[in-house]
């Protein structure tokens, strides 16, 4: 069958969800999801406690880089982004965090559409996963959370939450952290101010993707192609009317939708010739629409890790990772047979506190910002940095016990690009996110580092601590700034690359419908399509895009 009536490309958070409702509501209609790599099926890459190394799974990962970052000692940055069904979130560290009201007000004001306020994202939220707590008046081992994805048939099929079980220490942990900022009992109450235990998704032990949440009980009008890599959208004049395979052409008779994601829809928009026309001549790529925006806007946001040398009664979740093959091949049989042991319980629960820092907000290089980035900053809901903890280091290895800390920056103002190296669909883009170009990123980067070691030093962490052993040599700004140059690293959070906006934004690809501008069937559906980065890790909100498409495309074509 070469013919369908709609075609998604991309079979990551967006595309499967995606595929799913559209599917489930328009029986009628026929839906091909397509994804460039493989089902990600592998049983032993699906242990929650090892979802920090499933990126390292071959056939998994795009396995990109950036260009050399000139505010980055010239790194090249990795950018992980996955591969197969499930994209992403077969690869991410699972957390799930809808972000700040502030976001979606300043959201709906951006693009001109109600549908993004905050009391409406709310119901559609709650359409993809539905939660039901069993207390909240205490982060101690006795907390829960559990969340539920549903397909659009409300039939359960994934959960997301709190870890099941908690390792002895971290709830001492928690009070500790709890004397120097609030207790936020839920950040995804649309205020994510304040210490949270966070909620990812998982459920009984294991990473929940995508792919098992939406596409394990597909109907009979829903095809899925894997291993095989769009080359381009084919067109007729400005109409898009399928793809192009390997050579073969697959025919949509009502839409072809990009879900490939933040990298991958700029290029496939690119290859098929939408984009600014300068950079489409330069690659010697016959121009279908010029449409400046694409590829253009890339925000992404930068973290490092702060590890401290633990006293060797104060905790042992570090000391068995890593320490030996052996102990691991033990590990991972103990918990495939049953469930339990180092996996079931050790880095499974992790603090996340979303900090809002009126320093910042008061100072010179928040005043100098344009009026439209001060109003998406000063929301009350909005954080100006994020902490999480009780995960692994990627720096520190056993023997040693270690608390590590990472800072995530928010409120980026650095636009950055994806362009194309060649007209080569095999060729790997130039990803430039242009990392703390902005001179308002570095002050951030500088003010949140040095407020997070100021809560590190407070009395009832500093006694459990023998040394800073990743972190600045000093305080002061440059030091501070020479220690970001030197570690920081992509949070994996690419997002505004076809954004949306209005008519009049001349960098702006797509509508409010999501249809891309200057052309017809053609609609991006992912993260690409976000008018700025939320405050917050992007699986949820890449669910939330793909769940308003679904609703607007199901509401024209019934």
């Amino acid at each position: 069958m070469d013919t369908f009536d709609f075609i998604i490309v991309g079979g990551g958070a967006s595309g499967c969800l995606l595929a799913s409702r559209l599917a489930h509501s328009l029986p009628h209609l026929s839906t091909l999801l397509i994804d460039a790599g493989g089902h990600n099926s592998d049983e032993t890459l699906k242990s929650f406690g090892e979802r920090h190394t499933t990126l390292t799974a071959p056939g998994y990962n795009w396995g990109y880089k950036t260009v050399p970052q000139a505010q980055l000692n010239n790194r090249e940055i990795d950018y992980s982004r996955g591969k197969g069904l499930g994209g992403s979130t077969a690869i991410n560290f699972c957390v799930y965090t809808r972000g700040p009201e502030a976001d979606y007000e300043h959201w709906a004001d951006v693009v001109g559409d109600e549908v993004w306020r905050w009391k409406e994202v709310q119901k559609r939220f709650n359409k993809v996963a539905k939660r039901a707590w069993d207390r909240l008046n205490d982060f101690t081992n006795r907390v829960r959370s559990l969340m539920t994805l549903c397909d659009a048939m409300r039939v359960r099929m994934g959960m997301t939450g709190l870890a099941a079980k908690w390792d002895p220490t971290f709830g001492d942990f928690l009070d500790k952290t709890l004397e120097y900022y609030p207790r936020n009992y839920d950040h995804n109450s649309g205020d994510p101010i304040g210490i949270a235990v966070c909620q990812q998704t998982t459920h009984n032990g294991r990473r929940a993707t995508a792919a098992e949440a939406f596409l394990s009980q597909r109907p009979e009008n829903l095809h899925i192609m894997t291993n095989s890599a769009v080359t381009k959208v084919v067109f007729q004049g400005k109409r898009a009317v399928g793809v192009e395979v390997n050579g073969k052409k697959i025919s949509a008779l009502k839409e072809t939708i990009l879900s490939a994601g933040a990298v991958d829809t700029p290029k496939l928009l690119l290859l098929s010739g939408i984009g600014p026309s300068h950079d489409l001549h330069s690659c010697k790529i016959p121009l279908t629409h010029h449409l400046p925006g694409v590829g253009k806007n890339l925000r992404d946001r930068l973290f490092l890790e702060l590890v401290n040398i633990q006293k060797p009664e104060c905790h042992h979740r570090t000391a068995y990772a890593g320490s030996s093959p052996e102990q691991m091949a033990e590990a991972r049989k103990q918990w495939a047979t049953d469930q339990t042991g180092p996996l079931a319980s050790y880095y499974l629960p992790q603090m996340i506190g979303f900090i809002r820092s009126e320093a910042v907000l008061r100072s010179e290089a928040y005043a100098s910002l344009e009026e439209v980035s001060r109003e998406g900053l000063r929301g009350k809901t909005k954080p100006t940095y994020e902490m999480f903890s009780q995960a692994p280091s990627a720096s520190m290895l056993p023997p040693h016990l270690y608390l590590a800390t990472a800072v995530a920056f928010h409120g980026t103002e650095t636009g950055g690009s994806i362009t194309l190296s060649s007209s080569d669909p095999n060729s790997a883009p130039l990803i430039d996110p242009a990392f703390l170009t902005h001179p308002f990123d570095r002050h951030l980067a500088i003010h949140s580092v040095r407020e997070t070691l100021a809560f590190l030093r407070t009395p009832s962490l500093a006694k459990d601590q023998i040394r800073l052993a990743a972190g600045p040599k000093g305080e002061g700004d440059d030091e501070i700034l020479d220690y970001i140059r030197a570690t920081a690293t992509s949070m994996w959070h690419p997002c505004s690359t076809a954004k949306m906006g209005k008519p009049s934004d001349a960098s702006a690809c797509v509508d409010t419908d999501f249809h891309v501008f200057g052309v017809e069937g053609l609609r991006v559906v992912d993260m690409s399509v976000a008018p700025f980065l939320p405050s917050a890790h992007t699986q949820a909100i890449a669910y939330l895009i793909a769940q308003t498409a679904g609703e607007k495309l199901v509401a024209e074509y019934s």
